[in-house]
């Protein structure tokens, strides 16, 4: 008997079961000549998917982005090819997305078997692309879950990517297939719970770099040149993260919280007051967090340490609103009795 771990890959019957019947890989063009537009763009056609063209409001930014990705690039006026599309994707600023697709429809450039995809993560197809939706088969979001800028091996990062998908049956099932043919996962999502999970991928994205930016500032303060911070610091976030991806979660947490080290917490938390008091909320309501996953971490830790730090986050050690009076570094001085 095989004790083996490993999830079996699927047979060709259960994958049509799981996909429906086989369709031809659509055609796809793309509206949006951003970094995001022109990643998606560039991706898809290296997947083996037919990009048809990348069009853009301003000539210089379509050519650049038309070269970078690999297709042909158009501004100003929609070019024909788009009506022959069988997906449009819309690529643009969130606030630009409605009015798009009221262009598209008032110009009568959609078909009734098209299927129209919009990449913004916050708000659903039928509010996004309401204007579009009675012209076509179906509309949805194609949202890619990585942080996507202007850097060299930002098309890398699409590799394995997770999409947010949403929509109308028509519209998720062109959005899956795309996603397969990049390699990567579909995330199914429903119109009420966007904004939740858009407000996920930004605390688990910009708040990090947030987060690093504030780390880097207190090395400065703490006498580091401004030009080593940040070089510092990548190792130690790049570990973490790859300790979350590696041994999952709560076993990822490391520090002075797992090990119940009451002293290291006072400590930072007179230097703060001293030298970066506007840190010092943040340090604590983050902290609360950390206790909270840190007791999931080791559930023996001593009871003492817990009741000690909790003080010192504010909290009361479940990672819930405070419920103790914040501690000064001088408080928590008891020592520390073993739960039994």
């Amino acid at each position: 008997m095989s004790t083996s771990n490993e999830t079996p890959t699927p047979d060709a019957e259960t994958l049509s079961a799981i996909e429906g019947p086989a369709e031809p890989t659509p055609v796809v063009f793309v509206i949006g000549a951003g970094v995001v537009g022109t990643t998606l763009a560039a991706k898809l056609l290296r997947a083996g998917v037919p990009v048809s063209g990348l069009h853009g409001r301003q000539s210089d930014l379509s050519e650049v982005a038309s070269a970078l990705a690999g297709v042909l690039g158009s501004s100003g006026q929609l070019p024909e090819i788009l009506s022959e599309s069988e997906v449009v994707i819309i690529s643009v600023r969130d606030a630009r997305i409605p009015e798009i697709a009221q262009r598209l429809a008032s110009e009568k450039r959609l078909r009734k078997d098209q299927v129209v995809l919009h990449t913004s993560g916050v708000r659903p197809a039928a509010e996004m692309l309401a204007a579009a939706k009675p012209h076509v088969k179906g509309v949805g979001t194609l949202h890619p879950l990585i942080a996507v800028t202007d850097a060299p091996g930002t098309l890398e990062n699409l590799k394995g990517a997770t999409f947010g998908i949403e929509g109308d049956e028509a519209a998720t099932r062109a959005a899956g297939r795309l996603v397969r043919k990049m390699g990567g996962r579909s995330l199914a999502l429903t119109a009420d719970t966007m904004s939740l999970y858009h407000a996920a991928a930004v605390i688990g994205s910009n708040y990090l770099v947030a987060l690093a930016d504030i780390a880097r500032s207190l090395l400065v303060t703490a006498g580091v040149a401004e030009k080593e911070a940040m070089a510092a610091l990548l190792p130690l976030m790049t570990s973490a993260v790859r300790n979350v991806a590696e041994v999952g979660l709560p076993s990822a947490m490391t520090g002075p919280v797992v090990r119940g080290d009451v002293n290291s917490i006072e400590r930072h938390i007179a230097a703060l007051e001293a030298k970066a008091p506007e840190t010092l909320d943040l340090y604590r309501r983050l902290g609360r967090e950390v206790l909270r996953i840190a007791r999931k971490r080791v559930p023996d830790l001593e009871d003492r340490a817990v009741e000690q730090m909790a003080a010192l986050f504010g909290g009361d050690g479940e990672g819930d609103a405070p419920k103790a009076p914040k501690a000064t570094a001088a408080s928590a001085a008891a020592p520390a009795k073993k739960k039994r």
